[in-house]
């Protein structure tokens, strides 16, 4: 009987850790959405621009984060969101680049930690709590050949590993040429911390064209995400314009347009979210409420019109129903990165303190199962190979620093 339940202990150890690490891909006709009252929780990141700087004679930059909850109401039909002020933490470092740094775009938990870009330095910092950022990986710019950072807007996971890309259009000077097309390329990271740079030139020429945005006009990107129960991509533009891109009339661009694609991108289609009121809000991160199959949205708006800057959040389903009107957020911060956090990452005990329970209730058994040896020899195995079993348990929760954020 030892024997069954130290097998039982063991297997639930094992199968627990990689559904924490990655979620496997749900077939559609599997999702059933959660359609009870509930409370999540969620967090911000702000990309505060040259106000990332904490003085102007200082090397120290800041980003805030600041936790809320979306109350989930009426079968999916009621949306609320609350934030905590309180809960505001600054993160700070002195890396930088030419005096600008920790312009914080996005937020998406990889390996088990929580990262967000700097899309100034090109560097992805994990995110603790604590109030240091910490420096994980360096993303360059375009192909991969250039000395300068990545101006990373957004980052979703897709296949085990982690996307990361830009505004995703070409730069041009005021006599319409082109003389950058690096915010065309992407990165594709893997868990050892590999990049491989990829040209998305086709990917991002499709959407605009699919939105009628042909050059020299442009969409921008800040808020993309993969479904992996869809099996699509999912794009909330940023701006939108058929005309070449102006400073001050960029400021008005935003868009109404929710965009999804096929992995092929064969079959794109485009739809439109209510009425497009405020042209001067933009959509600059999203997330898929949990528990909805990926069939609603909680979304951040910013708005940056002169030297004023402005945050709101926003939600709606994948039919375009808006189901949250904008509701701005306190403060004149620019919000641009958002994450639901699991229970395990607000209140629940460690995933170390779990393991250790469960190491601790495997050695309980053998002890046990000794004890019963002595009585009963014959009824308990001579040997059992447990070292494996923690080997296995530990290579999974907690992967080597050097290869892993």
């Amino acid at each position: 009987m030892w024997c069954l339940s130290f097998l039982l202990a063991a297997i639930l150890c094992l199968a627990e850790i990689p559904q924490e690490a990655q979620a496997s891909p749900l077939p559609m006709g599997e999702c059933t959405a959660d359609a009870s009252d509930r409370t999540l929780n969620i967090i911000a990141i702000t990309d505060m621009d040259k106000e990332s700087r904490t003085s102007p004679e200082g090397y120290t930059w800041r980003a805030l984060t600041r936790k809320g909850q979306l109350f989930v109401k009426d079968e999916l039909t009621n949306l609320e969101v609350t934030w905590d002020l309180s809960s505001d933490q600054n993160l700070t470092t002195h890396l930088n680049m030419k005096g600008r740094a920790m312009e914080m775009s996005d937020l998406v938990k990889f390996n088990g930690h929580l990262l967000s870009p700097d899309d100034k330095t090109g560097m992805i910092f994990e995110i603790e709590e604590k109030k240091v950022a910490i420096p994980w990986l360096f993303l360059n710019s375009g192909p991969g050949t250039t000395t300068s950072g990545m101006k990373a807007e957004w980052m979703t996971l897709k296949d085990d590993q982690l996307y990361v890309g830009g505004h995703g259009m070409a730069y041009r000077n005021k006599k319409g040429e082109i003389f950058s097309t690096d915010a065309m390329w992407i990165k594709i990271i893997s868990h050892d911390g590999v990049v491989k740079s990829v040209d998305w030139t086709d990917v991002y020429d499709k959407i605009a064209q699919a939105a009628g945005a042909t050059s020299p006009g442009y969409l921008t990107h800040e808020a993309v995400q993969w479904s992996t129960i869809h099996k699509r991509w999912f794009f909330l533009p940023r701006k939108y314009s058929t005309e070449i891109y102006n400073d001050e009339l960029d400021e008005l661009r935003g868009t109404n347009l929710l965009i999804t694609a096929d992995e092929s991108m064969e079959d794109i289609q485009v739809v439109k979210i209510g009425e497009l009121t405020h042209p001067d809000r933009g959509y600059s991160a999203f997330d898929f409420v949990p528990g909805t199959c990926d069939g609603v949205i909680l979304a951040l708006k910013s708005l940056e019109h002169g030297e004023s800057t402005e945050s709101y959040i926003t939600a709606l389903d994948t039919d375009g129903k808006v189901l949250l009107e904008d509701q701005r957020l306190d403060g004149d911060l620019k919000f641009e990165g958002l994450y639901f956090l699991a229970p395990q990452d607000h209140d629940n005990p460690t995933t170390f303190d779990r393991i250790v329970t469960k190491a601790q209730t495997i050695k309980q058994l053998l002890s046990e199962a000794a004890a019963e040896r002595l009585m009963n020899p014959a009824a308990v195995p001579h040997s059992v190979q447990v070292g494996v079993v923690k080997a296995v348990i530990f290579h999974k929760e907690f992967p080597t620093k050097e290869a892993n954020p």
